[in-house]
């Protein structure tokens, strides 16, 4: 019985048990457990991102979400099987169990609130402005993120898209593109920078006031900061001043071996640095995933010269971390997280990720709209041991979304 238990062996037992919803459980067997899991509340851990696994409930799509601080198991009093509305496709995720969702038949966006299932109406196309020529494009998000909770009603959202060809112009080789919005818009602000469409607009975050976007040319990596100009006169405007960023190439030792394929590329914000983690794979044996984290940083002024890429002009690069040094890294397309692996007992540096090395943007307007999605390639990358953990439920296949986070 919980009353012949010591209060120091009950404290011993809780604090291997993070999660809110497995203490809710305990406090279920007794009193005893209801007082004291009431009394130690506050001393849980912070929560860690959920994973949201698309699944079937007879003819209906529905999704399991699996706790990772429950051991990577299913919560099933906290399974979704209602609150997920028929016909959308997960596209990112936001902090406090918000949702990007994509609907094939109306492609239409909207933000959906798993726990509440409050919903905010997001742009169904996308102004732009080529060349003096302007047209309204269907849009179809691939990564987004938000400058503040949804329920501000000024925050700024800022998205990768893919989206239609307009009348009087030609795609670019990726038809990748940047979009901003405020609350309330119906149509998004494409952002018109010269030759955009040449590079490969790879991921977002949101980090002091700004957005920062990933851009893969070649074989550089190079950031655009783009910072929403606040005008408090004319607060429903929205002006973006852009900061490019060019960064010295890798050196040899740091690049991605030819005998291996990138998956996927995140950025990350940690202790206030920005980081890039890259997925990848040997062509070999493309069922291990191997990682690289890079750190930004400023180059040091040098003399006159610096060979073929001055500081003057290249004056960012990214240097190799060989370690993780103590954090846990949640990697997902404009909804990565970094966390500190200290707060959690027993929990080791690692890199969670889930199956989304795919954008499919060629689908959304080629005339086929679904794809079925594999769903398997989720885990967790630990550094100590050098080698990946398929700690995550065995999903089904998906012709209708792929896995998402559910970040708390």
């Amino acid at each position: 019985m919980a009353d012949e238990l010591h209060d120091d062996l009950m404290d011993l037992i809780l604090v291997r048990v993070p999660c809110k919803v497995d203490r809710a459980s305990i406090s279920l067997v007794c009193r005893a457990w209801r007082d004291k899991v009431a009394r130690l509340g506050g001393q849980a851990p912070p929560p860690l991102p959920w994973l949201l696994l698309p699944s079937r409930f007879g003819n209906d799509p529905t999704f399991r979400a699996a706790c990772v601080l429950s051991g990577c198991s299913v919560h099933p009093q906290h399974n979704l099987l209602t609150t997920i509305p028929p016909g959308a496709r997960f596209v990112g995720s936001y902090d406090g169990a918000w949702n990007f969702l994509y609907f094939d038949e109306t492609r239409t966006h909207r933000l959906f609130n798993a726990r509440t299932r409050q919903v905010r109406m997001l742009p169904e196309a996308i102004y732009v402005n080529r060349d003096g020529h302007q047209s309204i494009c269907n849009m179809v998000i691939l990564a987004a993120t938000l400058s503040s909770s949804p329920d501000d009603s000024m925050y700024v959202g800022a998205a990768i898209i893919t989206r239609a060809q307009g009348p009087h112009e030609v795609l670019q080789p990726y038809n990748r593109w940047i979009a901003f919005w405020r609350m309330g818009w119906e149509m998004a602000l494409g952002l018109d920078v010269v030759d955009m469409g040449m590079y490969l607009t790879e991921d977002v975050v949101y980090h002091c006031r700004a957005f920062y976007f990933l851009l893969i040319y070649g074989g550089r990596y190079e950031i655009l900061v783009c910072t929403p100009n606040e005008n408090p006169e004319y607060p429903r405007n929205l002006n973006i001043n852009v900061e490019f960023r060019r960064f010295m190439p890798l050196a040899l030792g740091e690049r991605i071996s030819p005998l291996h394929s990138v998956i996927a590329r995140y950025l990350v914000m940690s202790r206030g640095e920005l980081l890039m983690v890259v997925r990848f794979t040997a062509v070999a044996d493309q069922q291990r995933s191997q990682f690289k984290v890079f750190r930004a940083a400023s180059r040091p002024q040098m003399p006159d010269g610096g060979g073929h890429f001055p500081v003057a002009q290249y004056p960012w690069a990214w240097s190799d971390l060989d370690t993780l040094d103590g954090r846990i890294l949640f990697v997902g397309y404009g909804c990565s997280r970094s966390y500190q692996a200290d707060a959690y007992l027993g929990f080791k540096p690692g890199i969670y990720f889930l199956d989304d090395g795919m954008f499919y943007e060629a689908l959304y307007f080629g005339g086929a709209n679904t794809r079925p999605y594999p769903c398997t390639d989720n885990g967790m990358w630990s550094e100590s041991e050098v080698r990946i953990q398929r700690c995550f439920p065995t999903p089904d296949s998906s012709e209708y979304s792929p896995p998402v986070w559910l970040l708390p």
